[in-house]
This record gives structure tokens, sequence and C-alpha cells, in this order.
């Protein structure tokens, strides 16, 4: 990996925790500023990256179109491709676990390796690796359903990076990288919730008509105290009106001296930085929660099909 002096490290970082091991492990293994690429995806992004080369992709009205009718060409995958190899050097791509995106990335004539970062839940299931070799076909998840797929990281990875010995268990030790501290990352990022103890986590909206949001606010708010910060989930846009909107509810419910979190907010920073109480849906925080000194109640929503 580190025999070629042009390699170039690029990071496919799609949410929080990607973020928070990307930028640690990187500073633990002191890449200079030109051997690292970060490409956010899936519509995330983080000032965490600030002082790095990033680059964003897009999935746009034309990525959706190839998506939806498999015109490779126009696909979030390719586009996304196109994006790692304009740097026009030999790469390693990090990511989750082996998606559309960084399966169509690895087949890169300039890849020279892949490499897994922690992502949250999935990173703790003993999914089998599954295998290289060119014979093996693997079962389109629209037919088995996402949550019984199994081939999420390939036996030729390179190394397996987590925060924890439980991270990736069917992977040998030989494989894994533990994360060594959190003091990078730590330093890096300023906290935004250091005068809120509580802090209440909105299902996906998927799971949740918009009918239901206001009451889905007093619901998680029975199980903690005020004031508190409302978190969005991620897939919720967080344009000035949909910000508008979650700020005028919780006055509207009496919760005036409560706000809603901005963008930049990463729950699990800030309990890194300072104890919480989180309310919400199932969600991988509370796993970290746990890792983190911090508390975790769920309050099941049953809108839509679980997950």
């Amino acid at each position: 990996m580190s025999s070629k002096k042009s390699i170039l490290n690029i990071f496919l970082v799609s949410n929080p925790m990607v973020a928070i091991v990307a930028y640690e492990y990187i500073h633990e293994q002191s890449f200079k500023d030109d051997e690292v690429q970060i490409i956010f995806t899936h519509g995330f992004s983080s000032k965490l990256f600030s002082d790095m080369k990033v680059k964003s992709s897009y999935r746009g009205i034309f990525e959706k179109i190839g998506d939806r009718f498999s015109i490779r060409f126009l696909s979030y995958s390719a586009v996304t491709r196109r994006l790692v190899e304009s740097q026009k050097n030999p790469f390693i791509v990090y990511s989750a676990w082996l998606d559309g995106i960084s399966s169509e990335i690895i087949k890169s004539n300039l890849c020279e390796g892949h490499i897994y970062m922690e992502e949250g839940d999935l990173t703790y299931k003993n999914f089998p690796l599954f295998s290289s070799s060119p014979s093996y076909k693997s079962i389109p998840r629209h037919k088995i359903g996402f949550h019984e797929a199994t081939d999420y990281w390939r036996d030729d990875g390179l190394l397996w990076i987590g925060i924890s010995e439980k991270s990736f268990p069917p992977v040998p030790d030989d494989k894994k990288y533990k994360i060594k501290s959190f003091e990078n990352v730590k330093k890096k990022y300023s906290p935004f919730l250091m005068e809120y103890k509580n802090i209440l986590l909105m299902p996906t909206p998927a799971r949740l008509p918009k009918n239901e949001w206001k009451n889905a606010i007093v619901k998680l708010a029975e199980s903690s105290n005020q004031p508190f910060a409302l978190k969005l989930h991620p897939a919720f846009s967080y344009s000035p009106s949909v910000i508008k909107y979650f700020t005028k509810s919780l006055v509207d419910l009496g919760f005036s001296e409560s706000i809603v979190c901005n963008k930049e907010t990463i729950i699990e920073l800030e309990m890194m930085l300072d104890k919480k109480n989180l309310v919400g849906d199932r969600s991988s925080l509370s796993r970290y929660a746990e890792v983190f000194g911090s508390t975790f109640t769920e309050v099941p929503f049953l809108y839509g099909s679980f997950y």
C-alpha cells in the first residue's frame, strides 16, 4: 500500500460515523495533504474536512434517471467513478461496505485495492465475507431483501477499520485496524450542544407521514426533560423551510426553550465531549451511546415497514 509514492487515498464519506473514522485514521497514519481525497456521497457533507481536498458526488435528476432505467453511463455509481478517476492517480478506495458505488469504483484500472470503515450497526453483523472469485454471483437485493443480503465485505479487502474489538466480527484479526483514540477529531470538532443534555432523534421521514411530524415530537418529549435539542434524521432536507417548520413546531408545542440541531451537528462527537440522554427510534446511536457513556431511551415508531 505504501510502496507507490503517488498513491491516493480516496475516502467515500456517507455518514457521521464514517466521517469520524476517516478523519481519525487519516491523522493516525499521518497522510500528507496530497495523499488524501475526500468524496462526500449520498448528500452527506461535513466541515470536519475543511482543511483537506474535498469533492461531492451528487445524485441529481440525471443520475436518478440513470439508476431508474439502468442507463449505466448516467448512473450515480458511474458518475462517482468518473469523479474518482478524474484525479488520474492510482488509488485505494475506502468505504463502509461494497455498495453499488464502491463496487463500480474498484473496477477501475487505477484502483490498487479497497478498505472498509465502520459506519454503524452493519459493522457488528456477523455476515460472512463474500468471495472475490470472478465466478461469484451475488443475489440481487430486491429479490432477497436488503437485510438478508450478505455481500457487504469482500474477502480481498486490504483492511477493516473499526473503533472496537467487536467491529467486523467475521474478519481475521490481522486484517483489522482499531482506531487508537478520537483526540484528533475532538480537537477539530466544535460542539453545538454543550448546553443541552437531552437530544430527541426524529425518525426517518420514510416511516413518518408529514401529518405525524408534530405528534412525533410530542411522543419523544414524553420520555425526556426540557430543554432539549431536536436532531432531524439525515433523510430530512435541511432546507431553510424545513428548519423553520420544526423550529416553529417547537414553539407551537410549548417547547420554546428547545432547539433544532443544525446540519453540522454530529451526535456521536457531541457524546464524546459531554454525556447526553438520547431519545429516539431504533438507531445505531443506541450502540454508540453505550460506547461513549451516554444513555439511550428507545421510543418505537410503527409507521411504515420496520427496518
